[in-house]
């Protein structure tokens, strides 16, 4: 089995899942995930890094050697061009992204990797030594692994003092 078949079905499979889970964690989450305007924006913001690359790797999967890779290079194309508009929307958003450093440091990467994700799209094959949709995979790759950083830094952000006060009582 082609390794790039195998990759793809593993990274949509746990992407989908993790985004499930994501959803879930967050309809009963704690610090203002739903309610407050600037967590939503990254809530939002960080199943976007699930749901782009499962979808991206479902139309890899589609890809078939009789049409030159149409169908995969059209949903990168797609896919990448959506979470670069909307991780600049977002960086652009008042306040920024919210949560530690490590969030705001990754959320600045993410327009770069979306840009890529479109621009590989275009690669004719046997221009590098790697094929577009192994490129595609090391880039999906790295915003599945940030998306995963991110959903830890928030898993492991404390409740607000007063969120702790309430809960007391």
């Amino acid at each position: 089995m082609d390794p790039s078949i195998t990759f793809y079905q593993t990274l949509s499979s746990t992407s989908f899942t993790l985004l499930g889970l994501w959803f879930g964690v967050m309809q009963f989450a704690h610090g203002g995930w739903r309610t407050d305007p600037e967590r939503h924006a990254s809530t939002m913001h960080l199943a976007l890094k699930f749901f782009l690359p499962a979808v991206m790797g479902l139309a890899s999967l589609l890809a078939s050697a009789n049409d030159g890779g149409l169908i995969w290079r059209c949903t990168f194309a797609l896919g990448g061009l959506i979470g670069l508009v909307e991780s600049v929307r977002y960086l652009r958003r008042a306040g920024g992204p919210t949560g530690r450093i490590t969030v705001r440091t990754l959320s600045m990467a993410d327009p770069l990797l979306y840009a890529l994700v479109a621009a590989a799209a275009f690669i004719p094959p046997g221009t590098t030594r790697l094929t577009p949709l192994q490129i595609e995979g090391m880039v999906t790759g790295l915003l599945f692994v940030t998306g995963l950083v991110s959903v830890w830094v928030a898993f492991a952000e404390r409740a607000a003092e007063k969120e702790t006060a309430d809960s007391a009582e």
